[in-house]
């Protein structure tokens, strides 16, 4: 009788486990009431949707932008492929990365370059680098140190920018070899950099670990549109993490958003600065489908026009850093561009302008940087490259 008791009180425990570890890994579906109409437009595989057009630039930036693609190609590209994240050559390792470090946010920038104004040839050429650099037939790893050393982990918005480059790319050069790269790498990120079909920030491929945070400039509803639309996943995905930008706004005073959500907390995560780059990219994927709000546009052509476009701000907008970057005015021109505010562009190419380095006796003839420190970062020269090139 005993062991009969044993045995029923076993199996009712095994019962409940197994109840509570479907109940655990069952998806977490997402339902909403309603679908914006513009987020349903981007539920689409038209490559064609993906291929910018681009007007021509007075000759002026024309130079300017050959000046900035010269440096680029001669001095930050590294021989064995790859972008150098620092002009200058660090010996050591640190928690962000710079020297001759390489990013795949660098190498994914210069491919929307090659997408949007350059050959098939340079563009197949330069991703079959990137892919062997960064590739881990996984994903793209985020980061490789001086000595070749390949960290575990992605950054979903660099996978998604290099995936980006590839629609672009087969849409503009109408060739057909690119689908079945692209069909592998949207495969693997929806395994991945996706969470029962929701955006997270990274994933480890070493310790088989997914993010818990979703980063709300990680946020690229154009090209969510076409994975969801790829994989038959409800617009109501697209939906919610549009939901996550908007409820992530700070105020009509201070129209910039929030740095990222915790899902395990449900809530808002930031340092208590607010980096602008973050901001202007959230921004940006939301001009990019018509979701911008007229208050963030007002606030940027504010502080471009009085050349005060700072690095970061406390939730209240007060400026906490002070000092300026050129990938920032870079970053509102191509709001302006895909807001089709001229004025917004053509006031943030001035002030980028004098950014450049134009003396044409110095190492960094049509760079981004200092001269004096040989402080040059890839970020702030691709950034102004992609701005130059609309």
């Amino acid at each position: 009788m005993k062991k009969i008791i044993i045995l029923f009180t076993s199996v009712i425990f095994l019962g409940l486990g197994a109840y509570f570890f479907v109940l655990k890994s069952a998806p977490k579906k997402i339902e909403v009431d309603k679908v914006e109409p513009k987020l349903e437009k981007l539920m689409t595989t038209d490559e064609k949707s993906f291929v910018s057009k681009t007007h021509r630039q007075s000759k002026d930036i024309e130079q300017r932008r050959d000046n900035l693609k010269f440096f680029i190609d001669s001095k930050m590209l590294l021989s064995g492929g790859g972008i150098a994240t620092n002009y200058l050559e660090s010996p050591e390792t640190t928690e962000v990365a710079t020297g001759h470090e390489m990013l795949s946010e660098s190498s994914g920038l210069y491919l929307r370059n090659l997408e949007l104004t350059d050959t098939k040839g340079r563009f197949d050429s330069f991703y079959k680098e990137t892919k062997k650099i960064f590739y881990d037939k996984v994903q793209f790893s985020y980061r490789i140190d001086e000595q070749g050393n390949k960290f575990s982990v992605n950054a979903s918005v660099d996978d998604l920018r290099i995936i980006r480059a590839l629609l672009g790319a087969s849409a503009r050069f109408g060739a057909e070899d690119y689908s079945k790269e692209i069909d592998t790498l949207a495969k693997n990120f929806m395994k991945t950099s996706m969470d029962d079909n929701i955006l997270i920030d990274f994933y480890d491929v070493e310790q088989q670990k997914k993010s818990t945070n979703t980063s709300l400039f990680y946020i690229d509803l154009k090209t969510l549109g076409y994975l969801y639309k790829k994989y038959n996943v409800s617009a109501d995905y697209l939906q919610y993490h549009y939901s996550l930008i908007e409820k992530g706004y700070l105020s009509d005073t201070f129209p910039f958003y929030q740095t990222r959500f915790n899902h395990k907390t449900n809530d808002y995560e930031n340092t208590g600065t607010i980096n602008v780059i973050e901001s202007l990219l959230t921004i940006l994927h939301l001009g990019e489908v018509g979701l911008q709000k007229q208050e963030s546009l007002d606030f940027i052509k504010d502080q471009v026009a009085k050349g005060t476009l700072f690095n970061s701000y406390d939730l209240n907008g007060v400026p906490v850093d002070k000092n300026q970057s050129a990938a920032a005015y870079a970053l509102a021109a191509l709001i302006g561009v895909v807001t089709n505010d001229q004025e917004l562009y053509d006031s943030s190419i001035l002030i980028l302008n004098n950014f450049q380095i134009t003396d044409p006796t110095s190492l960094f003839y049509g760079g981004f940087g200092n001269s004096r420190t040989k402080e040059v970062f890839s970020y702030n020269n691709l950034m102004a490259l992609l701005a130059y090139d609309q």
